[in-house]
């Protein structure tokens, strides 16, 4: 169905009828096609001369690189100076098998990778390699750079601790701890026993008798026998159990000798 307005543009060709005047050019381009451009050498036909250009180029060629040698035609020079190589005499062999090419980059690149112009070989077995990289870590992992050997029986480790650690095994040294049966050959195992089953300091609870025994450093109490590793306990020992400063709220009767406390109540109770 068409909708006819107050203007029409009607094809002078066919039966079309457009409201829109681009749209019949476009029709009769397409259609009808008022220009046309041929091929001078073959049948094509297009509306658009950058197509019979492209045409041109791809299926005629303007412009041809033919070889001197053969029938070889193409529209790419580089394309011509690779096919020239076939006719070429000049041929790079491999000093080191069969192998043979027209292109110095390609026997460069056998060379390399099939032969390897470098070659790092192991000293301990017959290992061969093009990059000295693989060798270093094939002999760390085979052969160990460095070995540690111990001197009383077979062991042997690539790491110096595993060895200090392995001749506790044949050391007759023992350390005996003076307060039970244990023994250890080693020192920092009987210290760490000592720390904690006798612990030479001990912390006291003022309201029990628990107490916990670790380190060296005491902190003591000048007017009980409280003890503690940490000052800051002393001190809050000192305010709590000794000291005469109170903190007493303004709202109500409760007093304590913590500051901190006092504020707590004070937010919680009249905040």
């Amino acid at each position: 169905m068409i909708h006819h307005g107050s203007t029409q543009f009607k094809c002078s060709h066919c039966h079309y009828i457009t409201k829109n005047k681009h749209n019949l050019k476009a029709h009769t381009n397409v259609r009808h096609g008022s220009t046309d451009f041929k091929c001078a050498h073959c049948d094509y036909v297009t509306k658009y001369k950058s197509n019979l250009k492209a045409h041109l180029n791809f299926r005629h060629g303007s412009t041809e690189f033919k070889c001197e040698q053969c029938d070889y035609v193409t529209k790419r020079k580089p394309s011509l100076k690779t096919h020239m190589s076939v006719h070429s005499s000049t041929q790079f062999k491999c000093a080191d098998c069969d192998y043979v090419t027209k292109y110095k980059s390609n026997l460069k690149a056998h060379m390399n990778f099939r032969h390897g112009s470098t070659k790092f070989k192991c000293t301990h077995c017959d290992y061969v390699t093009k990059w000295k990289t693989s060798l270093k870590t094939h002999t760390n992992i085979r052969h160990g750079s460095t070995q540690f050997k111990c001197t009383d029986c077979d062991y042997v480790t690539k790491d110096k601790r595993n060895l200090k650690f392995h001749m506790n095994v044949h050391d007759s040294t023992q350390f005996k701890c003076a307060h039970c049966d244990y023994i250890t050959k080693r020192t920092t195992s009987l210290k760490t026993h000592m720390n904690v089953r006798h612990g030479s300091t001990q912390f006291k609870c003022t309201d029990c008798d628990y107490n916990f025994r670790h380190g060296s450093t005491q902190f003591k109490c000048t007017d009980c026998d409280y003890v503690t590793k940490y000052k800051r306990n002393l001190n809050k020992h000192m305010n709590g159990r000794h000291t005469s400063t109170e903190f007493k709220c303004v709202i109500c009767t409760y007093v304590t000798k913590y500051k901190g406390c006092l504020v707590k109540h004070i937010k919680r109770n009249h905040g």
